[in-house]
Formats: structure tokens, C-alpha cells, sequence
């Protein structure tokens, strides 16, 4: 089908690295600072997207994710392939080779981005090679994954297989975030990278940043991803990209930290918990009740204090560190951010309201960058 841009549609997001929009092509390299032209309402209207990175890579985009692939000499590779996309992407590779796909490089496991895999050898009829790191591997077996497990279990944190002669590289993230398997893999030869769920190509941080635990290390991560021999990069959802991708992004999310400091400084003081504040003012007859209505240390702390009357019943709402003295300044903390996010986003919106991404996902990454440079129990 083919695509029409049309005028009721929302405006073109703001590029975050200033790039110029251009229609995608299955023979066209794509040029420094270019990426693909109305890449939403694509993902929504059509079936598949499909770019030429270089002499032998393409990039596929299919409802929001996206995957690689590369056409050697007698097969094809495949760096990814998302759930309900087995067909779309073969469709795609038919659109520039004859060649079979002899193989897949799973970029970490969760099955939103390698889901497609069971599929994908089913419309196949034959096993394919399967490459993933021994984390990846380790996980799948774990868990008792029912997709195709991995035929070639590559060393992490640096590892490389082999496909036709050309090199895949696998460099584990410094700080895995995301996943314990979160990676990058890159075909040194091409000069192309692929990590799923690391940066949004051309777009402001997923909602949630992707998940990555604990934040505070996130940007260690990009920084390492930032730095590996790469020109273009794909990063499983958004556009095709570049280094100025990730310079944005660490920009951004220092420009946000900053912020959250200024509207939410740290406080000078923090409460500590320890056994002191649930037993120093309970008589023997109160430490008694415990004894009868306890069996361990975690019932002390969650439901101790209001054992002994000191506090209703689930007034800690099932967390121990939400209960007191530590509670009552958590709460205070929490209202704190809840007050500055507002005023966060009203400082962002006029550099960066006409991004990708802002209203519907920053207040939810202000947040939890706020929260995550709070003092807490584990980051004091």
C-alpha cells in the first residue's frame, strides 16, 4: 500500500537531533543526519517500513519496533524479530533478496522483541540459527522458554559470532538496566549497531525509560553505547539513528536531573530505620504481644507496629520502610515531587514540547528520575 501523508494528521514531531525527514527507501542509503519522514502514522497505516542503511543492512519498522537485517552471500540474518512481525519482515527481506533466512540474533530475551522468532520458523519449515549471549541463553533456559533456543552461545560481556564471513560482535552493557542480558551487538564490517530497548531513536525517553533499574545508571549505559564503533544504530523502537541520538539523550536527561535538583533539592537530613525505632518506647508487655504474634524479623517490621498499637493496621500499605518516622518522611518526600513535576514540565515544554514523546511520557520519567535521586534505604 501505498503511503499518503495526510493533512488532518498531527504535525511532524521536532526532531531531537535536527534531522532531515525523508520518504524511506529499500535502495536509497540513508545520508548523515537524515531519518524516515512520518514514521507514527507509518506504524499505524502500513504494514511495514522499510529502509537501506548500508550495501547490506535494512532496517524494519512494524508497529512502533523494529529489527534488522543482513543479506550476505548465500543467507540472511535477522537481528531481532518482534512479536506478529514474522511475516511482515519476510515480506520485507523479499523485497531485496531471493536469499532464505538462515539466521537470528536475539537482542536480549524478552519476547516483545523476539517473540516473532517461533513464528518466523514456522512459515520458514526449517531450523534456524540462533545467536544470543550466554546470558540470554542462560535466562531462556531458565524460564523454560518455548521459542527456538540459541544454536550459538556468544561469551558476554564481549563475544563474537560469525555470519558468512562478516563479524557480529556482542558488547554487555557496563550496567544492565533493563534486562540482565542488556546489550549491544554490532556488525563492525557495516558499521551498524542494534540494542533494543536502550534509547528511542529520534524520539524523547520511552515512558518509563524503558525500565531501566536503577536509572541512576542509566546513563553510564549510554555513554558505554555512545562510545563503541558504530555509524547508524537501531535501538528496537523509533527511527534509524546516529551518535547525536545518544548525545541528546544525555543531555536531556542532565538537563532533567538538574531541574529535579532545583525544584526538588535533596534534603539535608534523612531519618534512619532500624529495630531502635519500633522497640525503644514498647514496654515488656508490648514486646510480648510481638512474640506471640510473630515468627520473623520481616512480620517485626511490616506489621510490629501496629501489633503493638502504635499504628492502624496497614497503615505502611505492606511496606516497612513506608511505616513511622521513615514513612511519614518518604510521604512528605513523595508529595514533594508530585508538586515539583508540574513545574519540571513547564520548564521543558518550550525547548523540547514539540518532541516526540513529551507530554504523553515525561511527567512519568521526571517522576522517576526524582524519585531515584531522592535518598532512600539502598542509595544513601
Amino acid at each position: 500500500m501505498t503511503f499518503e501523508m495526510r493533512d488532518g494528521w498531527a504535525r511532524e514531531p521536532v526532531s531531537i537531533t535536527g534531522a532531515d525527514y525523508v520518504e524511506p527507501s529499500a535502495t536509497r542509503l540513508l545520508m548523515p543526519g537524515q531519518r524516515v519522514s512520518h514514521l507514527f502514522p507509518r506504524n499505524v497505516m502500513t504494514e511495514y517500513t522499510l529502509q537501506r542503511v548500508t550495501d547490506r543492512v535494512w532496517w524494519v519498522s512494524r508497529q512502533f519496533y523494529n529489527a534488522l537485517f543482513y543479506v550476505g552471500n548465500d543467507g540472511v540474518l535477522l537481528l531481532d524479530v518482534p512479536l506478529g512481525s514474522a511475516t511482515a519482515i519476510l515480506k520485507a527481506v523479499r523485497e531485496v533478496t531471493g536469499l532464505p533466512v538462515t539466521a537470528v540474533c536475539y537482542s536480549h530475551f524478552h519476547a516483545d522483541h523476539v517473540g516473532g522468532a517461533r513464528e518466523l520458523q514456522e512459515l520458514l519449515g526449517y531450523p534456524l540459527r540462533v545467536i544470543a549471549s550466554e546470558h540470554t541463553a542462560a535466562w531462556m533456559e531458565s524460564f523454560g522458554s518455548d521459542l527456538p533456543l540459541p544454536t550459538d552461545v556468544v561469551q558476554w560481556p564481549d563475544g563474537i559470532a560469525e555470519f558468512e564471513g562478516t563479524e557480529l560482535r556482542l558488547r554487555g552493557l557496563p550496567r544492565p538496566g533493563h534486562s540482565p542480558d542488556h546489550c549491544v551487538w554490532l556488525l563492525p564490517q557495516q558499521r551498524v549497531g542494534h540494542s533494543a530497548d536502550l534509547i528511542n531513536i529520534d524520539q524523547l525517553p520511552f515512558g518509563g525509560l524503558a525500565g531501566q533499574e536503577p536509572v541512576v545508571l542509566f546513563l553510564a549505559n549510554l555513554r558505554f553505547a555512545r562510545d563503541l564503533d558504530f555509524d547508524w544504530f537501531s535501538g528496537g523502537h523509533g527511527n534509524v539513528g546516529e551518535k547525536s541520538d545518544f548525545d541528546f539523550y544525555l543531555r536531556y536527561l542532565d538537563e532533567v536531573a538538574a531541574l529535579v535538583r532545583e525544584e526538588c533539592p535533596r534534603p539535608d537530613a534523612t531519618p534512619d530505620l532500624s529495630q531502635t525505632d519500633y522497640l525503644d518506647d514498647l514496654d515488656e508487655a508490648a514486646r510480648d504481644r510481638l512474640l506471640r504474634e510473630l515468627d520473623n524479623h520481616f512480620g517485626f517490621y511490616l506489621r510490629g507496629r501496629a501489633i503493638a498499637g502504635i499504628e492502624q493496621p496497614g497503615q505502611a500499605g505492606g511496606n516497612p520502610f513506608l511505616a513511622g518516622a521513615v514513612g511519614e518522611w518518604a510521604a512528605a518526600r513523595a508529595r514533594a515531587v508530585e508538586e515539583a513535576v508540574p513545574r519540571i514540565m513547564d520548564r521543558l515544554r518550550p525547548r523540547y514540547g514539540r518532541m516526540y514523546n513529551f507530554e504523553d511520557a515525561q511527567a512519568i520519567n521526571v517522576r522517576l528520575m526524582a524519585m531515584a535521586i531522592q535518598p532512600t534505604l539502598p542509595n544513601r
